[in-house]
């Protein structure tokens, strides 16, 4: 029986089983591989996800009310109510700044022209 179970054609055999169960595991072990990366991909996601839902139900709630209702079409549309008026107010420091670009002589802008 020794005899047998030590021959060539036997070893051979029990070696391409090894192998053949050898890459079954392998592949096993790439599949858990990607699950776990699908896995926690899809958690991130849903956390994501939760808080815009979140987000998405508190501006629902802002928007059941009159107030709500009324400060997104002011918002959007840029409409006032009867008797009222709109104004809008320009950061003064540009103003300033397009001023002062327009007071340079001819002369500076061509140097600043060559200069860049």
């Amino acid at each position: 029986m020794k005899r047998i179970f030590y021959s060539w054609p036997v070893l051979i055999f029990l070696l391409l089983i090894v192998l053949l169960v050898g890459k079954g595991v392998w592949g096993v072990y790439k599949s858990e591989k990607v699950s776990l990366f699908n896995k926690r991909f899809s958690e991130k996601e849903y956390e994501e996800l939760k808080k815009r839902s979140d987000l998405v139900s508190e501006e629902i709630k802002v928007l059941k009310t009159d107030k709500g209702v009324e400060a997104e079409i002011r918002d959007k549309f840029r409409v006032v109510k009867e008797g009222e008026q709109l104004a809008i107010v320009i950061n003064s420091n540009d103003v300033e700044e397009e001023i002062i670009t327009k007071k340079e002589n001819f002369w500076k802008r061509i140097w600043h022209l060559w200069r860049d």
